[in-house]
């Protein structure tokens, strides 16, 4: 059986539980009444907790309280059971108890078939019943959500919109795991107080930065290897420069041999042109000739004829005449035989003539061509000749280039200087000032979630105005917690005990026609309890004290120690007189008696007290009260004005230079498509002049020789040096050139991907700059608690956020160093190098400086005091009363076997008192009053 008893001034609950095998109907899933709920709870508090057949239990109800519940009983009596009910019951997994056993129905009581767990949550609007039905033959749930049947899933939707983690050790640690939490690794605390304690938004700025490292370093790979590949591919290029020269020089040589062995055929024309030509003329000069003779033989042939027909002629005439007749017919013989080889020479000239004459009008086909091909080209010259000469505005173009490449240099230098002088004054801010004093940025979500839990109305409204703050015509100040900034954390109790927070939490409307539309629509429509101040018509806000202040230690006015608006200081100086409200020292305490007799005064203010003086108008005795000065609960966060200004100077700047990098970015792309566009126009210019020039060289003829001898001579010495470049291919030149367009598309890759890794790094840095402030300051937070904690137990420690490499968000860890005796250093907290007490004391103190934080709805520990020595034992109970009893906290679960005597407990606390065994008295017979008697009775006879 659980029992419990609180301590209160006002008891409204009397907190217990109740033992039974039968009482099924408090597993109906309907609410249970909220007694006890005195607007303390916060969202997601546990109000009710039943358990049947669940481990020890056949049926017991525990209702908890608000702050600090302190579970107490023997080892086996059921106090673990409590918080494997809240873990499974919330939808938590089995290895989250550490108990080693994955199966839920392990969980029944033993001979039961089934169990139960009911668990009630506070929620604004309606209270939240989790119904969870264990069966044990098929290891199977049954879920209800306010008795409808629902999934685990919807179950865990709910549970996590109340930010209940039961599966993070910072907020749920039960007895298994204490231990682990000492071996959570830097990287896993970390995420694990981010869930915790940190805003919604901090863990998913944490995940969204990882990813963005992640996709940076995949971009910084790909430029890498992108420029690495791009470098290779260079000098692979730049070696197989020199084989392509050679080849082109080779294909020079070739080219002439070529020219030579096509003009070879033209000389050989040529030479036979002209021996045809003299093969002619002595042809012709041969028939000539034997013309001649026959002409000159006729007449003697005839005399001849006519002898030898009238005469007989005698023999040695006949012989004479036949002898010369036999010389004629061989010289005839002889010319005829010669006529005969001059026309056989003759035919074979012309047949070579007639081959050549093919050979000619092919060629002058090729050259017409060519002249056609030349003329087009020339046209088309002629074309892109018409436009200007594009390498004087190429040139002007880099140097534009140039400049914005340094001007954008330069921005980006500014920016991180100015982004280095924002840290550093952040950083000398937060050295010189108290803890209170937080980053601007988070300054108003710190007093806004103040409001949104002392006055949820307020808050609402305040959201409802900046929705609709177009409506009004004139000035509207948010409530004047939110809009005060006080000079100095140390002024801001005086403020705030003098400004009632009823006009703190007030909205101050410059007109009143303004102020009426407001209280209609939130007021009257949405019916929402909020203040609503005028400002007076005539402003007040420089209105001069009555009296300078030249003794009795008063070092300034009320209206000096703070910053608000005008119509808000018009109201203050209206209505609560701030500028004639002097505020002193020490020494105006010392002389308080002479102070209250100056005429003048009102209100004053010492260190610590404040004083009221009435004069009675009838017997003018003046009547003095003075009451404590409370410290501030919400103008403690300031911030410095002058460090405002600056910083809003500097963010002003730096989106500045970021408008002008842009537009440096837009001009720097412009510039890169106009010189893409020049080189493209004059790179087509100079591919047209030398397309020309090598149609213009099968005119290279007339540089060669002119003679076969010397055709020879040059052909052989082409050639020999031709045969000198060996090894040598097109594939040289081919791979060369498809390089070059390789490394043209590289560069052009490469400068793309640059942009963008250098625009995702901008985004990572306005990514960064929204996570690790706010985190900065969290971690501050805690360490200052968890110092102030270890100072008191005569110990010392620290926490602080680690990284080994600021741009490494995955790397990111909170480190705890402890330092138990004096004589040694501090350590880091780890699972080998404290003692099992040590780790337990600061594992339950980073715990309680979690607590104050309070964002979780309840926090659940697990006899973590076990191992720890009675002294160290009795200095952390006492923290944890303190803090985990505090107003402002949320609810808290301790668990423990045993206590010390003699602690000092709080009125806020619930002791559950856990009891087992089969002389235990029914519920309906326990009678707490007479069990508390009976152990008063016993300690006074002892």
């Amino acid at each position: 059986m659980a029992t419990s008893t609180k301590k209160r001034r006002q008891s409204h609950l009397n907190a217990g539980s109740q033992t039974s095998n039968s009482a099924a109907s408090m597993f109906s899933g309907g609410q249970t009444d909220q007694l006890g709920v005195d607007g303390r709870f916060v969202e997601g508090s546990i109000l009710r907790i039943t358990m049947k057949n669940f481990l020890t239990y056949d049926y017991s109800v525990l209702y908890p309280g608000p702050n600090l519940n302190m579970i107490v009983g023997a080892n086996g009596t059921g106090k673990s059971s409590i918080v494997c009910a809240i873990c499974l019951g919330l939808a938590g997994k089995t290895a989250i108890l550490g108990r080693g056993d994955k199966v839920i129905g392990l969980y029944v009581k033993r001979g039961c078939s089934k169990g139960f767990i009911e668990i009630e949550l506070f929620k604004t609007g309606g209270n939240l019943v989790i119904n969870r039905e264990i069966h044990v033959e098929n290891n199977q749930s049954l879920w209800m959500l306010n008795g409808r049947h629902c999934n685990q899933k919807s179950v865990e939707e709910e549970v996590k919109a109340l930010h209940i983690q039961v599966n993070n050790l910072c907020q749920f640690l039960p007895q298994e795991k204490v231990g682990e939490f000492a071996k959570m690794s830097k990287i896993e605390l970390l995420e694990a107080t981010e869930k915790s304690v940190g805003p919604p938004e901090m863990y998913e700025y944490h995940c969204e930065l990882k990813n963005f490292r992640n996709k940076e370093r995949e971009l910084e790979n790909v430029v890498k290897e992108k420029a690495s590949f791009l470098e290779k591919a260079k000098q692979r290029n730049e070696r197989n420069k020199h084989d392509v020269n050679r080849y082109y020089e080779k294909k020079r040589h070739l080219d002439v041999i070529e020219l030579l062995e096509k003009k070879k055929p033209w000389v050989e024309y040529e030479t036979t042109r002209k021996e045809f030509e003299g093969a002619k003329k002595e042809r012709d000069n041969a028939k000539k000739q034997l013309s001649a003779l026959k002409q000159a033989q006729a007449p003697m042939l005839g005399k001849i004829q006519l002898i030898d027909n009238q005469l007989k002629p005698t023999e040695a005439q006949i012989k004479a005449k036949t002898i010369a007749i036999k010389e004629a017919s061989l010289k005839c013989k002889q010319k005829q035989e010669q006529l005969d080889r001059k026309h056989k020479e003759i035919e074979d000239i012309k047949q070579t003539q007639r081959l050549k004459q093919m050979e000619e009008e092919d060629h002058q086909k090729r050259i017409s061509n060519t002249r056609r091909t030349i003329d087009d080209l020339k046209a088309e010259l002629a074309k892109v000749g018409d436009q200007p000469d594009v390498t004087p505005r190429i040139n002007a173009v880099n140097v534009e280039l140039r400049n914005i490449r340094e001007e954008r240099a330069k921005i980006e230098g500014e920016k991180a200087d100015l982004r280095r002088e924002k840290d550093n004054l952040h950083a000398e801010s937060t050295s010189e000032s108290l803890p209170q004093t937080i980053d601007m940025n988070n300054m108003m979500n710190a007093k806004e979630q103040k409001l949104q839990r002392r006055h949820r109305d307020t808050h609402t409204a305040l959201h409802w105005l900046r929705q609709n703050r177009q409506l009004f015509g004139g000035n509207v100040h948010e409530p004047m917690m939110l809009v005060i900034n006080v000079r100095d954390h140390r002024f801001a109790k005086f403020v705030e005990n003098h400004i009632s927070f009823h006009d703190l939490r007030a909205f101050v409307f410059q007109r009143k026609d303004d102020m009426e539309k407001f209280m209609i629509e939130v007021r009257d429509k949405m019916n929402l309890k909020v203040n609503s101040i005028s400002a007076p018509e005539e402003s007040c806000s420089r209105r001069q004290p009555s009296r300078n202040i030249e003794r009795f230690g008063f070092f300034t006015y009320l209206r000096e120690m703070f910053d608000a608006p005008d119509e808000v200081m018009s109201y203050l100086c209206h209505q609560y007189k701030v500028h004639d409200v002097p505020v002193g020292n020490d020494q105006t305490k010392a002389m308080i008696k002479t102070v209250i007799e100056e005429p003048y005064l009102r209100v004053l203010y010492t260190t610590e007290e404040r004083y009221t003086l009435k004069r009675s108008h009838y017997s003018n005795k003046i009547s003095t009260s003075n009451s404590a000065v409370h410290p501030s609960q919400y103008l403690t966060i300031t911030v410095d004005a002058e460090e405002k200004r600056l910083l809003e100077q500097q963010m002003k700047r730096i989106k500045t230079l970021q408008a002008e990098a842009a537009t440096l970015d837009r001009r720097d792309n412009e510039l890169l498509a106009e010189k893409k566009h020049l080189s493209e126009v004059k790179g087509k210019k100079r591919q047209l002049e030398q397309k020309i020039s090598t149609k213009q060289d099968r005119q290279a003829f007339s540089k060669l020789p002119d003679t076969l001898d010397e055709i020879d001579a040059m052909l052989n010495e082409e050639r020999s040096r031709a045969e000198c470049f060996t090894g040598l291919s097109e594939n040289v030149v081919d791979e060369y050139n498809r390089r070059e367009q390789e490394i043209k598309h590289l560069e052009k890759e490469l400068e793309d991907k640059s942009n963008a890794l250098n625009a995702y790094r901008q985004n990572i840095s306005e990514a960064k700059e929204r996570w690790l402030n706010p985190l900065k300051q969290l971690v501050e937070q805690i360490n200052d608690k968890f110092s102030d904690f270890f100072r008191s137990m005569q110990c010392a420690g620290e926490v602080d956020l680690h990284s080994e490499n600021e741009e490494e968000y995955d790397k990111y860890g909170i480190r705890i160093r402890v330092k138990f005796h004096s004589s040694t250093q501090l350590h880091e907290l780890t699972a080998y190098h404290q003692s099992g007490g040590e780790r337990s004391v600061s594992t339950m103190l980073y715990l309680m400086a979690l607590q104050e934080l309070n964002r979780c709805p309840f926090r659940v520990v697990d006899e973590i005091n076990q191992g720890m020595d009675p002294v160290n034992e009795r200095r952390v109970f006492d923290i944890v009363v303190r803090t985990a009893c505090k107003e402002t906290t949320s609810q808290y679960f301790f668990i423990t076997p045993k206590l010390l005597q003699n602690l000092q407990y709080a009125d806020e606390m619930t002791v559950l008192c856990v009891h087992n065994g089969s002389q235990m008295l029914p519920p309906n017979q326990w009678d707490e009053k007479a069990f508390i008697r009976r152990c008063i009775q016993r300690k006074a006879r002892a």
